[in-house]
């Protein structure tokens, strides 16, 4: 049988900490949009349990006075989550994912259809993110990418190898300036593994919530 994320992480994937993070995004979104000779979205991907429409509802002030517009697509199971793992696995542990790549497809083809300059997602969509921005950087796929914002992400398993080839070809990593936002008080993806994910990207932005809980 095919297990989702644990409830809880339904819940972080619906209720991103968008109030601290404010700043920091706006600020970089400005950067690389301005750094943009073309295109004029933000692809954004939520995570296990939520769905576009809800993670665009908490991302609607971000786009104030950055002239894109944000755009979300649900996943394309229809269950709210990318991908699916063996019962008592978490993305960051399976050796294997179910769905995987039909999403990763799924991205790559609404990327493709143009106007795109930038990738947002949280949790478990950031992960997403992450794959699909290391295979644009490495050019084993079409979508051409300005930039990527990766909140609260941890490394997906199955494609470490992945993340670590991007990770020895620096000029790669360097062609997709990324943000990577993290908690320390994240219960659901450990911080150290979202920084294992920013260590394969360069250069990078990164900010931490370092004291409470993220808003729920």
């Amino acid at each position: 049988d095919q297990n989702f994320e644990p409830r809880t992480s339904s819940v972080h994937a619906q209720l991103m900490p968008i109030g601290p993070l404010a700043a920091p995004l706006r600020l970089f979104l400005l950067s690389a949009i301005m750094s943009a000779s073309s295109g004029h979205r933000i692809l954004c991907l939520h995570g296990s349990g939520g769905s576009g429409d809800a993670f665009l509802a908490r991302l609607a002030h971000l786009q104030e006075g950055t002239a894109r517009t944000f755009h979300a697509i649900d996943a394309p199971s229809g269950r709210r989550t990318w991908w699916t793992y063996p019962a008592g696995e978490r993305s960051f542990t399976a050796s294997s994912y179910e769905g995987a790549e039909q999403s990763i497809a799924a991205v790559e083809a609404e990327l493709e259809s143009g106007g795109y300059v930038g990738l947002l997602g949280f949790s478990q969509g950031a992960m997403l993110a992450a794959i699909v921005a290391a295979r644009a950087s490495l050019r084993e796929s079409c979508p051409l990418l300005r930039f990527a914002v990766i909140c609260a992400a941890a490394v997906p398993k199955p494609y470490e190898p992945l993340l670590e080839r991007l990770r020895a070809a620096p000029e790669a990593a360097a062609a997709l300036p990324t943000l990577h936002c993290l908690s320390e008080v994240d219960s659901i993806n450990p911080p150290e593994l979202g920084e294992a994910v920013a260590a394969c990207f360069a250069p990078r932005l990164g900010h931490s919530l370092a004291r409470g809980r993220p808003r729920r």
